[in-house]
């Protein structure tokens, strides 16, 4: 590829990091960068006074707001923070009526060229799902590039919980089919569909970032495409979301599959690295607000170190498997106390993690590293 095209790949590259293209004197982003209900008494609407401030699904476009059951939702008025010249429509902190489903609303970035609809919604607060068979998924809403997969609550309402990296991938991934991303269906899965995790080639445009693999993954949370390639350890955000939350002690966690590593192990420069390489399974429970009060969640540097952690089960490093569908099954190992009266007021929240590259989060893998992943289920305390 000339030098030429190059140029071009990278200019591209970063107009779709930023989701709105910057060669405008004026800013030309239209990003709602956090959205909150005020209420006098907090706690007559939300689970804890953190639920007031809403979690981002930036893949689906959705912003979900976790309220108490019996909640009146017929007349509230969000507030969003947008980036900078940034307007909305309807307006900020308007009155809407939220029982009859999701609220539209339209971003226009203060050059007015670009435009980004956000569908906020008002969800009662339930609890993590804890069986994952993967038979419910929909494409990107965007450009229907890659499949987002979700649970399901008993009304069925879409949860959103399940994050990868395929908006990440986008940005490089020129026109791979759904199938050709990290992520994808897998058709013959231990029970009807499952998922297969790739790690792939960025390609020239990776190797621009110092990204030259992305490792195939699937997460519990969320996934913030606007940091894939400045600050890639936070752009996965584990455990982030109202369905993440528990509301039973975590016990076990099982499931089917199986894994194929790539030839060649390479590292963050391209160069090769000596060694085969691994996939990954674990789930990580951990308290979602800090001491003083404020939100969390775990990213790319702390997943499985951060202070907040009460409980692991370490599934991986996986090996190749041979024969078929594979079981693991996993007891949670507490390392914290486990308080009853943090989990009444919905403080603790739950990962699951997969990825085909043990090393991907650092861009260390080999390119072909397979695992098939279906029928995965968390075992609660009764």
């Amino acid at each position: 590829m000339s030098k030429i095209n190059l140029l071009v790949l990278a200019a591209a590259a970063c107009s779709l990091l930023t989701s709105c293209f910057k060669d405008e004197p004026l800013n030309a982003e239209c990003d709602i960068e956090m959205a909150y209900l005020h209420a006098d008494n907090p706690l007559e609407i939300f689970v804890k006074p953190t639920d007031s401030i809403a979690t981002t699904n930036e893949t689906s476009r959705t912003i979900i707001f976790s309220v108490r059951k019996g909640t009146n939702i017929t007349a509230l008025a969000p507030q969003f923070q947008l980036t900078e010249g940034a307007t909305i429509s309807p307006a900020n902190g308007s009155v809407h009526d939220f029982s009859k489903g999701a609220v539209s609303y339209t971003v226009t970035s203060e050059n007015g060229a670009w435009q980004k609809t956000y569908n906020v919604r008002f969800d009662e607060k339930t609890s993590a799902a804890t069986q994952f068979s993967f038979e419910n998924l929909l494409m990107e809403p965007d450009r229907e590039r890659y499949y987002i997969w979700t649970d399901k609550t008993e009304d069925g309402t879409d949860m959103l919980n399940w994050a990868s990296g395929n908006s990440g991938f986008a940005i490089v991934g020129g026109n791979a089919s759904p199938y050709e991303y990290p992520t994808a269906p897998y058709e013959n899965g231990y029970e009807g569909k499952g998922v297969k995790l790739t790690t792939r080639s960025t390609g020239e445009g990776g190797a621009i970032f110092k990204m030259p693999i992305a490792a195939g993954n699937l997460f519990t949370g969320s996934f913030d495409a606007n940091k894939a390639t400045k600050r890639p350890l936070e752009a996965t955000h584990f455990g982030d979301g109202p369905y993440c939350v528990v509301n039973k002690k975590p016990l076990v966690l099982t499931g089917y599959y199986q894994y194929t590593p790539g030839k060649t192990i390479t590292d963050k420069a391209g160069k090769e690295v000596p060694g085969i390489d691994q996939g990954d399974i674990y789930a990580v429970l951990f308290r979602n607000s800090k001491t003083d009060g404020t939100p969390f969640y775990l990213d790319g540097s702390n997943v499985k170190t951060s202070e907040q952690i009460v409980a692991l089960a370490l599934v991986g490093p996986l090996d190749k498997t041979e024969g078929g569908w594979h079981k693991f099954s996993k007891n949670f190992e507490y390392i914290a106390n486990f308080d009853p009266q943090v989990l009444a007021e919905g403080g603790y929240s739950m990962t699951v993690v997969f990825t085909s590259s043990v090393g991907g989060a650092e861009f260390v893998g080999a390119v072909g590293s397979e695992l098939l992943i279906d029928e995965v289920k968390v075992i609660m305390e009764e």
